[in-house]
C-alpha cells in the first residue's frame, strides 16, 4: 500500500511497483541502488540501514558467492548463490540463501535473475565493493560457517541492534 511516513519523509509503496521498477531499470542497463528492507541477509546487510548496487545480470555463469536479485515463487529475493547446477534438462539452476538464514533454500533459473550485487554501502557512505578480497573471503567464511551460523547471529543480532 502506498504511504507516506510522515516522520522520516519516506514514501512506502508495495514491492511489486517497486522491483517492477528496479528491474526495468536494470534491464534497461542503468544500476540501481536502493536500501534493504529485511533481515535475511544479515550481518552483510543491515534492515533499512545499508544500501545495495546492482548492476543487470548478463546472463554470464554465477560464481557461489554472488549476491542475486530473481524472481521466486511471484516475489523478488536478494540472496547469495550458494551453488550451481543443472536441472533435468541441463539447463543452469543456482542455490541461494540468505546470510541471515540457518535453512532454506530457493532456486534461481538465469531467466529469473534481473541483477547482481556490485557493492554495499553503509549508512555513512563507505562502499564495500563485491570484488574485493574482504568482500569475497568474508562472503567464502560465512558460506562455510553455516553450521555454526545459529550461535553467531544470535551474537551479532546483539552487537548489532
Amino acid at each position: 500500500m502506498a504511504g507516506k511516513n510522515e516522520g522520516n519523509n519516506v514514501m512506502v509503496i508495495p514491492n511489486e511497483v517497486f522491483f517492477s521498477r528496479i528491474t526495468e531499470s536494470l534491464a534497461a542497463g542503468r544500476n540501481v541502488t536502493f536500501t534493504v528492507k529485511g533481515y535475511s541477509m544479515f550481518p552483510f546487510m543491515r534492515n533499512e540501514k545499508d544500501r545495495v548496487c546492482l548492476e543487470r545480470y548478463d546472463g554470464r555463469e554465477l560464481s557461489a558467492g554472488e549476491v542475486i536479485l530473481f524472481r521466486y515463487n511471484g516475489k523478488y529475493i536478494l540472496h547469495r548463490v550458494y551453488a550451481s547446477g543443472t536441472d533435468a534438462g541441463g539447463s543452469p539452476v543456482y542455490r541461494t540463501m540468505g546470510d541471515g538464514n540457518i535453512r532454506g533454500v530457493e532456486y534461481a533459473v538465469p531467466s529469473a535473475v534481473a541483477g547482481v550485487m556490485i557493492c554495499r554501502i553503509t549508512p555513512g557512505g563507505k562502499e564495500w565493493k563485491c570484488s574485493s578480497f574482504s568482500w569475497k573471503t568474508l562472503s567464502w567464511v560465512w558460506r562455510k560457517l553455516l553450521f555454526v551460523r545459529r550461535w553467531f547471529l544470535a551474537v551479532l543480532r546483539r552487537v548489532y541492534r
